[in-house]
């Protein structure tokens, strides 16, 4: 029977961490898009778009070369916790995304809105 070892537990470990982010950005997802449900436009869309992204973005871990966790969880980790933290790369990966998800929800809107009045 082969041994897997130390590299098949953290690989599984780091699987099972990534299962429990996406389980916990889901609902919140779910929430944002019923509360945002009546809203038009732009800010429907920036809400509805910036959620999974900035949850699920993947940054490396320091110190652990390798290793990703969501970006948010790193930063806010480096940045309390660790007396040198290095949160600037996690934080550079996060307004990323978000920026990502601005150019994504600004688009989503314009097209909505050309859609709308194509139709009018």
């Amino acid at each position: 029977m082969p041994s897997f070892g130390l590299e098949f537990k953290s690989v599984m470990g780091e699987l099972i961490a990534w299962a429990v982010a996406a389980a916990s950005a889901l609902p919140i997802f779910i929430g944002v898009c019923a509360l945002t449900r009546r809203r038009r436009g732009f800010a429907r869309a920036w809400l509805r778009s910036l959620c999974l992204p900035l949850m699920l973005t993947p940054a490396p871990v320091p110190g652990f070369p390798g290793y990703f966790a969501p970006a948010y969880m790193v930063a806010l980790f480096e940045t309390l916790f660790q007396i040198d933290g290095q949160p600037a790369q996690s934080l550079k990966l996060l307004l990323a995304a978000l920026l990502a998800a601005t150019a994504w929800a600004w688009l989503w809107s314009w097209f909505q809105r050309r859609k709308r009045t194509a139709l009018d």
